[in-house]
Formats: C-alpha cells, sequence, structure tokens
C-alpha cells in the first residue's frame, strides 16, 4: 500500500531551506476506541539526495519556562505507514498516518510529536537535523477547561512609558486551550484600549505571563486590569489593581511651578516691604 506520493516544492518560500515539515501544528479529536487517518508533508530543500526517518514522540510542557519535553510515547496511538524514505531534491512528499485510541481512554488532551530526521554534510562534517509536525489528540468525552491565576503583581507607583505586569496561569483541566493575555487602563475619560496576546496553555502546566500596558499621557491614579479572556467561552479571569502614574515631565512641570511660585512670592514680598 501507498505510504506517500512525491510532488515538485513549488509553494514554499524559499527561506525556508533543508527538511521541511508541514502542518507545524495539527488538532484532532477522536472518540475512544475509534480511529482516524490523517497525514503531513515533508519536503527536500536542498540541491541533495535525502533519506528520511520518521518517527513518535509524546511531548510535555515544563512548568514556568513552557519548554516542551520528548518522550518515548507510551502507547502506540500513532501509527506512521512509513518509517523512512528517500527525497529527491526540492521534491516534498505526503506522509500517511493513523490516530487510534484505546477503548476507554479516558477524554482529555494528548500530545505527540511527528518527527523527521536526516543526515547532512556541513562543510565536510555529518550531523543530524530535525524537524516536527506537533499533533494535539482530544480524546472526546468530559473535557475539562479550567485554569487558575496566581502570584500576579504589578507596581504602584510607574514613571515609564510602559506599566509592567505578570501573573502564573495553570491549566487546572485535562485539555488544552489558547487564551488571550491582555492588561487594559481606565481613567476619567474612560478605558483605553486592551493590549495583550494570545497563548495556547497545556494541561498541568504552569505558565508564566509578562506584559505591560502602554501609559497615558496625563498623571493621575488609573485603574489598570489585566487577565486572559479564553476561547471556549466568554467569561474572562482578571485581577485589578490601582496605579499611581507620574511621568517625568510632570515632575519637571511641578519643579518649575514650586520654583516659579516661590519667585512670585519672594518677588512679592520685596514690593510690600
Amino acid at each position: 500500500m501507498a505510504a506517500s506520493s512525491v510532488s515538485t516544492v513549488a509553494s514554499i518560500e524559499p527561506k525556508n531551506r533543508g527538511l521541511y515539515l508541514t502542518p507545524l501544528r495539527k488538532e484532532l479529536t477522536v472518540a475512544d476506541g475509534k480511529s482516524t487517518p490523517s497525514s503531513f508533508t515533508i519536503a527536500n530543500l536542498t540541491e541533495g539526495l535525502m533519506t528520511v526517518n520518521l518517527s513518535i514522540k509524546q511531548f510535555s510542557v515544563a512548568d514556568y519556562s513552557y519548554n516542551y519535553q520528548f518522550r518515548t510515547p507510551e502507547q502506540n496511538w500513532v501509527k506512521l505507514k512509513t518509517s523512512q524514505m528517500t527525497l529527491e531534491p526540492n521534491k516534498s512528499s505526503k506522509i500517511e498516518y493513523e490516530v487510534s485510541v484505546p477503548d476507554k481512554a479516558a477524554p482529555g488532551g494528548y500530545y505527540f510529536a511527528l518527527v523527521a530526521s536526516t543526515e547532512i554534510m556541513n562543510a565536510g562534517l555529518p550531523g543530524t537535523i530535525q524537524a516536527m509536525s506537533l499533533l494535539y489528540v482530544t480524546v472526546d468525552g468530559k473535557l475539562v477547561r479550567t485554569s487558575i491565576l496566581h502570584d500576579d503583581s504589578i507596581p504602584f507607583l510607574v514613571t515609564g512609558s510602559e506599566i509592567p505586569y505578570q501573573f502564573n496561569v495553570k491549566d487546572t483541566g485535562n485539555v488544552h486551550f489558547s487564551a488571550y493575555f491582555y492588561g487594559q487602563l481606565e481613567g476619567l475619560f474612560g478605558k483605553h484600549p486592551e493590549v495583550g496576546t494570545s497563548h495556547l496553555l497545556m494541561p498541568g502546566a504552569i505558565r508564566p505571563v509578562d506584559g505591560s500596558i502602554p501609559a497615558p499621557m496625563l498623571p493621575g491614579i488609573y485603574k489598570a486590569t489585566y487577565g486572559y479572556k479564553v476561547d471556549f467561552a466568554s467569561f474572562v479571569i482578571t485581577k485589578t489593581a490601582y496605579v499611581l502614574f507620574i511621568p517625568p515631565w510632570s515632575i519637571v512641570a511641578l519643579v518649575f511651578l514650586l520654583v516659579g511660585g516661590r519667585w512670585m512670592w519672594q518677588k512679592r514680598n520685596k514690593k510690600v516691604e
């Protein structure tokens, strides 16, 4: 049975040279006891013949750093149709695989990496290069999407152009989800625009979030709101704090006012005398 089809690479940008995999990430939802076929594409973006070895790893992320940790799969859920192939220069190939979830597998997220590796010659010395396509498998059933925000901090007195904040988030459920992490400022004249970015949360792992809110133009006391919005519901998880913003120019202006006021007071007193 054919496991791949070879074609000429035409649509991949020239900057991606070497061994290339696509998609870089894929999500599949499978019921326990069921199987689903899928595929990914590898490309040889070099001028030489390339022998590619294919394998499966299971992965998770470390607390705080969120670095990937790879290990040998505990169960053979992902089955490749081929473990090795040879690619001509500037050719690509579709690699087929099947995800089979055992009966009574617990609902939640299971995470795999489709790994392609090859030996190349660099300045006459051999070396191994790898490329990965991450596979997010969700076993259907009772999916728990919960999280907590903790260890948050934000300075009370700010004089610079940014108001920094930080907090930790832990996915306490059994499946991954995306969230929009943001900060927002509110003053006498209303709310300022939200500023943030989106990240993925992995079950059981703590993710540190460092962000900043652009400082306003005018000095004063402002209400800062920071936290995140989840992609599976309409609710948000936030913390609030009050920030005293004193820009440098206002300090200089205050000094000038005090000096000017004192000079005017002294001048007035001399006239009275």
